[in-house]
């Protein structure tokens, strides 16, 4: 491939292999500078959360605002580990069935609240304790083999979200069936943007916070006045065709799609997105599906993550009734195989 220059970041988003050339590129090369009698803006990539994160700032303090992202990153990326046996989601994980009440930490107790509330509200589409079906499907997302009949119907007994209690007078959780474990891998970038959005904003900066090109967040908008615009990629043309552009400012977009993660066999597409009900790849008739939520939601990144899930999941019909229902006010633009099918009137050219 031909290397391009690297574009501003305002600008709509590059094609992904593209865009992780020059995201590792800039590992090295990005800084921070003022320019003469303009905003000192600072621009930075990190691998980090499982995906390659870009995040740009412009204001006075771009430079601490960007560098105390990156560490909550860092910081975040050890909360969410459940392989060293005493970080919290081990404990959760090795006490599954035994009725022990494990404590969680202040952040990952509030995510875990939220995901059992809107586990409730989309009937178990969005379902934190998935765990033990997405470990099985990792493994066939890698060897291109579909797992068993009787292996998924193994696994899905040791998945559900009403498995999971909570208890709030000590902020502690328990799973109550022996080896269930949890998958925070669908919230972790949303809860990311939000930590994120928030240092911006005490910061007085405005930017771009981009995670992995599935979870973006915009705080403020250009410097020109317009808001920033953020290209959907079209689920199945080859890049650079994209859905539309989509402005964005002051807002959280998070995309959940059957196109990243995927192997067909036999003529029949398997992704990462499973449904609960079945054990396998959600087929809900559509390919991908965008939800955008204000930034006045304090927890938008967090709750689109879910979100996007849930309505791949449950698909379009479904998902436009749930809308109106909800406790936030949420947009979504949904894609079949030939393109956009719903949330049309969000996209500009």
């Amino acid at each position: 491939m031909q290397e391009k220059q690297k574009p501003p970041i305002e600008n709509i988003k590059e094609a992904p292999l593209l865009f992780l050339i020059l995201a590792l590129i800039s590992f090295f090369m990005a800084g921070c500078s003022p320019t003469p009698h303009a905003p000192k803006r600072c621009e930075r990539t990190a691998v980090v959360l499982g995906t390659v994160a870009r995040l740009a700032a412009e204001g006075d303090t771009a430079e601490i605002a960007v560098t105390e992202c990156l560490n909550r990153l860092d910081t975040l990326d050890r909360l969410f580990d459940d392989d060293a046996p005493s970080a919290p989601l081990a404990k959760l994980r090795d006490s599954a069935g035994t009725g022990e009440w494990i404590p969680m930490p202040p952040m990952l107790w509030h995510i875990l609240y939220l995901s059992q509330s809107y586990s409730e509200q989309t009937g178990g589409a969005w379902d934190i304790t998935i765990d033990p079906l997405s470990t099985l499907w990792k493994k066939s997302l890698v060897e291109g083999v579909p797992p068993s009949d009787e292996e998924i119907m193994t696994a899905r007994e040791k998945v559900g979200w009403e498995k999971l209690e909570l208890r709030a007078s000590d902020q502690s959780a328990r799973l109550t069936e022996k080896d269930m474990s949890l998958d925070l891998g669908g919230v972790r970038k949303g809860f990311a943007l939000d930590e994120c959005r928030r240092i911006y904003e005490a910061y007085h900066v405005t930017g771009l916070i981009d995670l992995g090109e599935s979870s973006i967040a915009a705080v403020g908008k250009k410097k020109d006045g317009e808001p920033f615009r953020v290209a959907l990629r079209h689920p199945r043309e080859a890049l650079p065709a994209r859905l539309g552009v989509l402005p964005l400012e002051d807002a959280v977009l998070s995309t959940s799609g059957d196109y990243e993660h995927f192997f067909i066999a036999d003529g029949v597409r398997y992704h990462h997105i499973l449904d609960m009900r079945t054990g396998f790849p959600a087929k809900s008739g559509i390919a991908s599906v965008s939800v955008l939520i204000d930034a006045n939601e304090p927890d938008a990144g967090l709750i689109s993550d879910m979100l996007s899930t849930a309505f791949f999941v449950i698909g379009k019909e479904k998902s436009l009734d749930l809308l109106p229902y909800l406790p936030v006010r949420a947009e979504a633009v949904f894609a079949d195989d030939s393109g956009v099918i719903a949330g049309e009137n969000l996209l500009r050219e």
